[in-house]
């Protein structure tokens, strides 16, 4: 894991579900809680929350996502990346595909460069290798391409095949490339947050391991408890 700098000279508090804060702008793999992480995902909708019907979750996107790369004869390791590579969101947001094209457009004309972006790629990388490195995985940085190519790969196939599921073929045509639809274990149809939160919870103490699952989430609330 590369050494973790603060992303702001000064804290940047935002609250957690117990009611304590964490400073965001300080990844650390010791403030990591996969439990927080699933129970936040469950309620961040993928597509900004525009689909008709009940908001399809970032936590099922992973979890069905991770089943997926199982499906299709890939390691539990490589399952567990997928599970995992948009955990940074928990902590930063969910920035969408149409929102970040629109920052880049805005900061390109003002600026001349990506200046928004940029941020926004520093602060989800750094807290990915948090992340990783709570679970015992390698950041994406140490990834081998293989590995790499198949997380980009599956989330944009998942992309597409939720856009389709959610949107129509039609409204999925004009956004996302054709690509081999991923081997699901069952069909997309938005799952409540509880079940979201539920199946990545099982999906975690499976792939990262019940143990380390439960012991960051103790760590965690012993390094907010000191602060």
């Amino acid at each position: 894991m590369t050494a973790l700098t603060r992303l702001a000279p000064e804290p940047i508090w935002s609250l957690t579900s117990d009611g304590s804060l964490i400073d965001i702008a300080d990844p650390r793999p010791e403030i990591v809680c996969f439990l927080e992480m699933g129970n936040v995902l469950s309620k961040i909708a993928r597509f900004d929350g525009r689909n008709p019907g009940p908001a399809y979750s970032v936590a099922q996107h992973c979890v069905m996502g991770a089943q997926a790369v199982m499906n299709e004869g890939g390691a539990l390791g490589d399952a567990a990346l997928f599970l995992l590579h948009d955990g940074h969101e928990y902590i930063v947001g969910d920035q969408s595909r149409p929102s970040q094209k629109l920052y880049s457009s805005v900061c390109i004309d003002l600026y001349g460069e990506e200046r928004m972006i940029d941020a926004v790629a520093a602060c989800k990388a750094a807290w990915d290798e948090a992340i990783y490195f709570a679970a015992g995985l390698p950041g994406p940085e140490a990834w081998t391409k293989k590995q790499a190519a198949l997380i980009k790969t599956m989330d944009n196939r998942m992309c597409r095949v939720e856009a389709i599921a959610l949107f129509g073929h039609h409204a999925a045509d004009q956004l996302f490339p054709k690509t081999k639809p991923p081997n699901l274990s069952s069909a997309i149809k938005p799952w409540a947050p509880m079940k979201a939160e539920e199946e990545f919870r099982k999906l975690a103490y499976r792939l990262i391991g019940e143990g380390r699952v439960v012991g960051q989430a103790a760590t965690a609330a012993a390094a907010r408890s000191s602060r």
